[in-house]
């Protein structure tokens, strides 16, 4: 029989918890966890199982485990807590399991409340050292491959294996000479069972590129430190072994000429922004991804493209980025190319491919992406401003992407898209003159400021117009020469820019997600702030052709 004053405290927490205002209680949620799902055979296996309630069940049935995996001894642990009269209880299990063998295992499904968390695949592969003489500590080194290609990535592990507690421990800086070296690892720790005795674990990863093929030694790496073992403290220092690499040349069969590329995958993707109709005078946008398994972004090749006779070309700057996995190292390349479509009829873009080496069959394989056609319908007005009947235009005109000829070629990609413009605006008399009040000031040399007419020009533009105008006039006025510097002095511009270039380069973007007027009206209000304070100069985006006259 239970007491009153058993019941004291329990009554008392029902109470407060009864008089709290705003009192919530989150949806039920189970989940599990483990601390890491590569593992050698030996390493224990931390598991946790987490509640966002409290329960008073005996908990979660471990003995589905047992049939791969030994339970070591588990904990169960309550937390409740009320923070600005929010109320939150937490509870956990945290399980210490062992793996009773190689391969690929599984941590079952666990039943709580009704409640069931995911299944956890884990994996299990031979231990990489097993002691046959007993020692309290050592230094272990190791690589995934000691017979890789050039400039293939290797995996270095090195780890430090102790009993009792480690006083104090340093390990000196590995140094990879004749390697180009990205960390993966900085430390983690865990414990393994070796000879039936647990070891603590200090564990450190790096991916090395070799740089040159032959014979190339990985030196001896040091850690000395204090033990605390069966209560004497010791003095310990301890050397890895040297790891003797043979490196492989590039093979022969490989194309002559082209990157070599060695990786354990790689995906050559791409993305059209394609309206529903294209005529001359418009723009087409491609987004072109390079995405690689055992390689740095800096060893991928660039994604060169050139212009023909049909079109004009231009790039936006290369986004590359690598990306740390459990097995080694990811990246990816991406550029923007945007087009300017100079003729009527059927545009064919020719295949891209990009031979590389796959290292995990040693065969050679090729990324590609295939044809594609476009069929571009005549646009009179375009084709006269921009001087299409002219025989000179019936010759291709190639132009190579070198740092000296880049940005003379983007200025002459947007002065023809500033003719295509204003030719269609003239022809269909939406270029209106500048006011009384306008032409006044600009002979006062004040600033001319977008006024509602200009604007009501740029509605008329297709987004991938209106994308390279603002584009053009940010950098010409303010020296912004990526619309992403605007996310510090206008975060709203920033905001609107962004949603443009989301429905730009992603089709299936919903249209709900780009306020045209909003954007418009941002412009408009940046226009007249810098009438206020004026910092640089400020011409107008589309000049009317008595401005023009003046300026000659």
């Amino acid at each position: 029989m239970v007491n009153s004053k058993q019941l004291r405290p329990l009554v008392f927490i029902l109470l407060v918890l009864n008089l709290i205002p705003g009192l919530v209680w989150a949806d039920k949620t189970l989940q599990a966890s483990v601390d890491h799902n590569l593992i050698e055979q030996g390493d224990i296996i931390q598991l946790n199982i987490s509640a966002n309630f409290q329960t008073t069940s005996r908990g979660p049935d471990l003995e589905p485990l047992k049939k791969d995996f030994e339970v070591l001894g588990s904990q169960a642990s309550n937390q409740l807590q009320i923070v600005n009269g929010q109320f939150s209880a937490v509870t956990n299990w945290d399980v210490q399991i062992l793996a009773k063998r190689i391969g690929e295992l599984k941590i079952p499904s666990f039943e709580v409340e009704g409640l069931n968390t995911q299944p956890i695949q884990i994996r299990v592969s031979p231990a990489s050292k097993k002691q046959s003489d007993y020692q309290v500590s050592f230094l272990e080194a190791q690589v995934d491959n000691t017979n890789p290609y050039v400039q293939s990535e290797v995996l270095y592990t090195l780890r430090y294996y102790h009993l009792g507690s480690l006083v104090r421990g340093n390990i000196d800086s590995p140094e990879f000479d004749g390697f180009m070296v990205e960390r993966l690892q900085n430390q983690r720790s865990f414990e393994r069972q070796l000879d039936s005795r647990t070891y603590r674990v200090y564990e450190w990863v790096y991916a090395l590129y070799p740089q040159s093929s032959g014979d190339i030694s990985i030196p001896t790496q040091h850690f000395d430190g204090t033990l605390l073992h069966q209560r004497q403290l010791r003095q310990i220092e301890q050397s890895s072994e040297a790891i003797q690499l043979n490196v492989k040349p590039i093979p022969a069969d490989f194309p002559a000429n082209t990157n070599w590329l060695p990786a354990k995958s790689l995906q050559l993707t791409d993305e059209w922004t394609q309206p529903d109709t294209l005529k001359t005078g418009e723009t087409l946008g491609r987004r072109i991804t390079l995405q690689a398994r055992g390689l740095k972004a800096s060893q991928l090749p660039s994604l060169e493209w050139k212009e023909t006779q049909e079109y004009r070309l231009y790039s936006d700057p290369v986004s590359q980025n690598d990306h740390i996995e459990a097995g080694g190292l990811s990246s990816h390349k991406m550029q923007d190319f945007m087009m300017v479509l100079l003729k009527p009829g059927e545009i064919r873009f020719d295949s891209i491919e990009i031979p590389w080496w796959n290292t995990q069959t040693d065969q050679l394989e090729i990324a590609r992406l295939d044809p594609k056609p476009f069929k571009v319908d005549d646009n009179p007005a375009v084709d006269q401003a921009l001087g299409l009947t002219n025989p000179t235009y019936n010759n291709p005109v190639v132009h190579d992407h070198t740092n000296s000829l880049f940005w003379p070629l983007i200025s002459g990609l947007f002065a023809i898209l500033w003719l295509i413009t204003l030719g269609v605006l003239f022809k269909r008399g939406r270029v209106n003159k500048l006011s009384p009040k306008t032409e006044s000031s600009q002979h006062e040399g004040n600033l001319i400021q977008l006024d509602d007419a200009n604007i009501a020009q740029l509605s008329q533009l297709s987004d991938a117009q209106l994308d390279l105008a603002l584009k053009h006039w940010l950098k010409i006025h303010y020296q912004i020469n990526h619309w992403s510097e605007l996310q510090q002095k206008q975060p709203r511009l920033y905001e609107l820019m962004q949603r443009l270039q989301t429905q730009l380069y992603h089709p299936q973007a919903s249209k709900l997600d780009f306020d045209r007027q909003a954007l418009l009206h941002e412009l408009n209000g940046l226009t007249t702030q810098e009438q206020r304070h004026p910092s640089s100069p400020l011409v107008d985006l589309y000049p009317s052709q008595k401005s023009s006259t003046n300026k000659n």
